[in-house]
């Protein structure tokens, strides 16, 4: 395989399982493996097919009242890329809620409340083994009582549901952190 595919296993994985799924046999395998032009191509159309993209619009579209930003995360309109990203390390099972917040901003992991609801407005798109998680915004919002809360998404079952969970608590290895880039 040529260096221009680089070392990303993954995603040479994901296009076996993507061929499975659509019935490739035999011939297809060998006139892939024996043309790297069209293994390129198949390979670029899989990473575009796989890719979790949504939509960030510019306001906010739920009741707030009384709920004030206080670490916002400035992110333009358009369409971004969402990946997951893990913030214990080896060997931790839990962190407290502020140092999990420090840790996303020194990663650049700048994703709030607009993110979550892009998400949810087409939860379709989540990925599926993304369900085990909860996914976490580290963009702060201070509650009317005074506390401070990041907002997640976390799967009920049936579908995707916003939460909200005070810094004060752990967040546990069945968190993830929800990261972006421009897409």
């Amino acid at each position: 395989m040529s260096s221009e595919f680089g070392s990303d296993h993954g995603l040479i994985h994901e296009t076996i399982v993507t061929g499975r799924k659509v019935g490739a046999g035999k011939d297809f395998w060998a006139t892939l493996a024996h043309n790297e032009e069209l293994f390129a191509k198949v390979v670029a159309f899989v990473a575009t097919a796989t890719r979790v993209v949504f939509s960030l619009i510019a306001k906010i579209d739920r009741d707030i009242a009384g709920w004030t930003c206080i670490e916002p995360v400035k992110a333009e309109e358009g369409e971004f890329e969402s990946f997951l990203a893990e913030f214990l390390e080896p060997g931790e099972s839990c962190l407290g809620g502020e140092e999990m917040v420090k840790i996303a901003k020194k990663q650049g992991i700048l994703t709030g409340l607009r993110h979550a609801e892009a998400m949810l407005r087409d939860q379709d798109r989540i990925p599926a083994d993304w369900r085990k998680y909860y996914l976490v915004f580290p963009e702060v919002w201070q509650s009317p009582r005074g506390r401070r809360y990041v907002f997640y998404l976390y799967w009920d079952g049936d579908r995707w549901c916003l939460g909200y969970n005070w810094l004060g608590n752990d967040f546990y290895s069945d968190c993830r952190l929800v990261a972006s880039r421009k897409y």
